[in-house]
C-alpha cells in the first residue's frame, strides 16, 4: 500500500493574495462608510422635516432653514451639502429634494464618486 502525501491548507502565496484582498475590501470600506453614513443622517433630517405637522404650508425658505438645522444635528458635513442642493418641488404636492455628489480620494489619482438623490414628499 502506497501512500501519498497531500497538501493540506493554503500556501504562503494563496494565503498573501486573500489577505491583499481582504484589506483592499477593508479600505475601501474605510474610504466609502463614512460618506453613506453621511447620506443616512441627511435622510433621518429629511424625514423628520418631512413628517413635522404642517410643513408643507411653509416657504421654501423656512423648510430649507429647518433642514439644514437638523443637518447640523445628523452631523452632516456643510460643506458636502448645503442650501444649493435642496430643492422643495411643487408637483403633485410639495416635495423635499436633496440631491448631491461626494467625490471621495481613493488610491493615488483614482476618486470615488458617489451621486446621492433623495425625495420626500412634505406632509
Amino acid at each position: 500500500m502506497k501512500m501519498r502525501n497531500k497538501q493540506n491548507g493554503m500556501s504562503m502565496i494563496g494565503l498573501l493574495i486573500g489577505m491583499s484582498l481582504v484589506g483592499f475590501l477593508i479600505y475601501t470600506g474605510m474610504r466609502l462608510g463614512p460618506i453613506y453614513n453621511e447620506y443616512y443622517g441627511v435622510v433621518k433630517a429629511m424625514k423628520l422635516v418631512a413628517n413635522k405637522p404642517g410643513a408643507a404650508s411653509k416657504s421654501p425658505t423656512e423648510i430649507k432653514n429647518e433642514l439644514l438645522k437638523s443637518f447640523w444635528a445628523s452631523y452632516v458635513d456643510a460643506k458636502r451639502v448645503n442650501k444649493k442642493h435642496i430643492k422643495i418641488i411643487r408637483s403633485r404636492g410639495k416635495q423635499l429634494q436633496v440631491k448631491y455628489d461626494v467625490q471621495e480620494p481613493f488610491i493615488g489619482n483614482l476618486d470615488f464618486l458617489v451621486h446621492f438623490e433623495k425625495t420626500l414628499p412634505l406632509k
